[in-house]
């Protein structure tokens, strides 16, 4: 069952894990709601999500970011968000701002190094209601954050941009949501624009393309839709527009760095990690 939390809800819902009602310096949380959508919301400490199965969003001011299995994103203290968790397991450590050096304001993706991952599933141990005087568990919070430093700098592209523009949004809002067909004419009508003009002001709104920012949504939507065990790749494939497998194949592996297959075994091989 899907859970989708209202502003109060998700706040009594965090307060409730210990989340943000914690008085220690960092700790680290596993979530066990897979199928939830948390609403708006901030942190006090720098939040650093792993996911081991399953892929999370996270949506920010600035756009949509995607985070597939065996990798992490990194929000920083302040930063409004929102996520989604489908089919879901992820971990979190969060860090007071004193324990990690980092000039980063806004979401980023990062690939995870093992030590990552490894650091991630260890600190597990300390949750939110850890005992306040455990040495040990400071001295690994510690030497974690100024790993993360290092981590963060690294980043991931799996962010949609947002648009600026009332006219930009409706056409990225026609494009989510015409993955299988959408085109550029039909994306210019959307935002009341000629097809000129509009290529001019995407581009100056949101850095890319249309015809990139497209093609970076369909393998978006590909990677969540692969996170449903249910759904084959084929399947997967004609949702989002790929009439021939193989042509989804290349594409898929040219973005992420593997095949369809590899992928989905991927996030199992996460989930046989925490259980």
């Amino acid at each position: 069952m899907f859970k989708q939390l209202t502003p109060s809800q998700t706040r009594q819902e965090l307060d409730v894990k210990g989340v943000d009602a914690s008085t220690l310096a960092a700790f680290a949380y596993l979530d066990s709601d897979q199928n939830i959508r948390y609403d708006w919301h901030a942190h006090q400490r720098h939040q650093l999500i792993y996911a081991f199965s399953g892929t999370l969003r996270l949506e920010a001011d600035n756009g949509i970011y995607l985070l597939p299995p065996q990798r992490a994103a990194w929000i920083p203290a302040g930063v409004s968000h929102r996520t989604t968790l489908r089919n879901v397991i992820s971990a979190s450590v969060f860090f007071a701002p004193e324990l990690v050096s980092s000039e980063q304001a806004h979401i980023r993706i990062i690939p995870a190094a093992p030590i990552l991952r490894e650091m991630v599933h260890y600190a597990l141990r300390w949750p939110p209601d850890r005992g306040p005087d455990d040495g040990l568990a400071d001295s690994f919070f510690k030497t974690m954050g100024l790993l993360c430093g290092e981590w963060i700098k690294q980043e991931a592209g799996f962010r949609l941009p947002a648009g600026k523009s009332w006219q930009i949004a409706a056409a990225i809002e026609y494009t989510l949501g015409h993955l299988d067909q959408a085109t550029l004419a039909e994306a210019a009508r959307a935002a009341a624009l000629s097809p000129r003009q509009f290529r001019r002001r995407f581009l100056a709104e949101s850095t890319i393309g249309w015809q990139q920012f497209h093609h970076q949504a369909r393998m978006l939507r590909a990677m969540e839709l692969l996170a449903a065990p249910q759904t084959s790749v084929t399947e997967v494939a004609y949702a989002v527009g790929f009439n021939s497998l193989s042509a989804f194949a290349k594409s898929f592996a040219r973005y992420t760095g593997q095949s369809p297959n590899a992928y989905r075994r991927s996030g199992d091989e996460g989930l046989n990690r925490v259980r």
